[in-house]
């Protein structure tokens, strides 16, 4: 009778297991990497030695055009490395200079050094505007509203005394015409159906 196909994988996975190394080999976790070993055995030696070691240039010889990708090497101790890019940054005027107009230069995260808390009239979702003022400029138009009214109307005469007196409201600027109820509403837009066939 033929092997099924689940049988086959199964006897060839049953072989590869019976191959397999019951214990492999498992690195230490706790065992530096060469790299650090390397750095410490070379944070111990003097500078120059670490720079013959290496083939590298003095830091402070360092010009423009001067390879410095040995220097970044994970062995290099840090301080030799920082030696070397700032002999680096000091030959290239555009990187020695700084314009100061960089938003990264100040430290932001100390409150001591920050200023104020800074107001403002903006209002999120209204603009900028203060409602102080807003309700001022209100109430005077207002106020001139009412002024004007009380100008614009005469006392009544002794002749028209015997009418009935009316009262005057005062307008307001926002408010819209009523619809007239003998006006007549506008005919609908006719808006043909879409067909999907």
């Amino acid at each position: 009778m033929a092997e099924s196909r689940l049988q086959r994988w199964s006897r060839k996975k049953a072989e590869v297991s019976k191959k397999a190394d019951p214990t492999p080999s498992v690195p230490v976790e706790n065992e530096p990497s060469p790299e650090a070993q390397e750095l410490a055995i070379n944070e111990a030696l003097p500078e120059s030695e670490v720079l013959e070691k290496y083939g590298l240039p003095e830091p402070d010889t360092i010009e423009l055009g001067t390879d410095i990708t040995g220097f970044m090497r994970k062995e290099i101790p840090e301080l030799l490395r920082r030696k070397a890019l700032r002999a680096l940054w000091k030959s290239n005027p555009v990187l020695a200079v700084l314009d100061g107009l960089n938003d990264y230069d100040e430290d932001f995260t100390e409150a001591a050094h920050a200023g104020e808390v800074v107001k403002t009239l903006y209002k999120v979702g209204q603009g900028m505007f203060d409602k102080a003022a807003k309700r001022a400029e209100q109430a005077e138009e207002l106020t001139e509203a009412q002024v004007g009214l009380a100008e614009s109307v005469e006392p009544p005469s002794v002749i028209e005394s015997a009418e009935p007196e009316k009262t005057i409201e005062p307008s307001r600027p926002n408010r819209q015409p009523e619809p007239d109820a003998a006006e007549e509403e506008p005919a609908p837009i006719y808006r043909p159906r879409m067909r999907f066939e």
